[in-house]
């Protein structure tokens, strides 16, 4: 289980290269929406999959803290496009920029406890082996 999390993570940094990056130079900002798009669905799929392994690791608050920004992301990002028929298109830009901010700012930070939830178990899974070695010689 431990490879298939080392593969997942390494994936989404991989992902970051490998699509964001092109659709950067080839297209501009405009080109990079779809590669975020695709990152961020793999990551919250990821984070649905791994948050009770989060819990039960004891980074529950840190997984709490990306959710809690996950969905205040998602209400700005919702609310920019609610507020284009009420007042300036100026104001929901600027709303919509600051939610791609503060996606790539949870993208980060889910990136960030998800290598030190790997970190974690690693070593767990090396002193559980230590253990037992020892105890059951």
């Amino acid at each position: 289980m431990l490879l298939l999390r080392k593969i997942d993570c390494y994936g989404q940094l991989l992902g970051v290269i490998v699509i964001l990056l092109p659709c950067f130079v080839l297209s501009g900002e405009r080109g990079v929406l779809p590669g975020l798009f695709i990152l961020g669905c793999w990551q919250l799929l990821s984070s649905i999959l791994n948050s009770y392994s989060f819990a039960r690791s004891g980074f529950a608050r840190r997984i709490l803290l990306y959710w809690t920004i996950c969905l205040t992301d998602l209400v700005i990002f919702f609310f920019s496009y609610w507020l284009i028929s009420f007042t300036d298109p100026s104001v929901a830009e600027i709303l919509f920029v600051t939610s791609l901010v503060g996606a790539f700012a949870a993208a980060v930070y889910y990136w960030w406890i998800y290598s030190k939830l790997i970190g974690f178990i690693f070593l767990r899974n090396e002193l559980d082996g230590l253990t037992k070695s020892k105890h059951g010689s």
